[in-house]
């Protein structure tokens, strides 16, 4: 084998590894991204069940206003 295809083979080796280096360290990276955004979501899901049940509580109180004010009372 001469030299230059020796070199060749060597740099391709070279390159191989640090491309599966690379990949492996992409995903990781991917998989953190991946676990916080599901955090967030969830957390953000927590929120709005929390701001509905307040809703329909409020929704409930301006109905009975609503109902106090317009509806007649018996003498």
């Amino acid at each position: 084998m001469t030299p230059e295809l020796i070199a060749v083979i060597t740099i391709g080796i070279g390159l191989a590894g640090l491309i599966l280096r690379q990949g492996q360290r992409l995903e990781r990276r991917i998989d953190r991204l991946e676990e916080q955004t599901n955090e967030w979501f969830s957390k953000l899901e927590q929120r709005m069940a929390t701001m509905e049940i307040q809703q329909a509580k409020l929704e409930g109180l301006l109905e009975g206003l609503r109902e106090a004010v317009t509806h007649p009372r018996a003498a």
